[in-house]
């Protein structure tokens, strides 16, 4: 009985300590700060600065752009001192004017908050809903700082009227824009439906 005590007290300081480091580690800027919301369970590894988390959520606000990018994810991995967060199946979801604009997904995000960029690879999924796009490619890197994304991989575009394939990706979200680049093969709907 005082054993399992010791180790609900374990880690209940533990979980506190991990909202701690997160808190500490993970301001981006005076405007715009990522907080941790959930998670339901936390650890050490051997080494002392790594922290493991099952389930969570990491939120950030970016009131001058009216954005908030939540992250969502199956398990995580955090490193204090290099203060790289590695996420397992991860769903990132952007709002805008309390709007969802963009969904992401992918296997691993890699979130670097001391160069302030977010790595999505092993297959990134992404669902633009105002202009309706479907897009899939490799790897995604967004640089919340200047809003900079540069998409590697084969990029596979499919929007309501056009399909496109390209060797990859560049856009702002500052700006609200991207552009492919490399070889880039475009199709068109006709009227019809049929591709051209």
């Amino acid at each position: 009985m005082r054993e399992e005590k010791w180790l609900f007290f374990g880690l209940a300081v533990l979980l506190l300590l991990l909202i701690a480091a997160w808190r500490m580690a993970i301001i981006l800027n005076e405007g715009a700060q990522v907080t941790l919301h959930r998670t339901t369970a936390a650890g050490h590894d051997d080494e002392g600065g790594n922290i493991r988390v099952t389930a969570g959520l990491l939120v950030a606000e970016i009131p001058e752009r009216g954005e908030s990018w939540s992250l969502r994810f199956a398990a995580s991995h955090y490193d204090t001192e290099k203060q790289i967060a590695i996420t397992k199946d991860g769903i990132c979801q952007v709002s805008r004017n309390k709007q969802v604009i963009t969904v992401f997904h992918a296997p691993t995000i890699v979130v670097r908050f001391k160069e302030r960029e977010m790595e999505m690879k092993g297959g990134v999924k992404i669902l633009a809903m105002l202009p309706r796009l479907k897009v899939r490619l490799e790897t995604l890197k967004w640089h919340w700082e200047t809003g900079q994304l540069i998409g590697g991989g084969k990029v596979k575009i499919e929007g309501e009227r056009f399909s496109a394939i390209a060797d990859g990706l560049e856009g702002d979200t500052t700006l609200q824009q991207i552009s492919l680049v490399g070889n880039i093969h475009l199709t068109w709907d006709t009227e019809s439906g049929d591709r051209k």
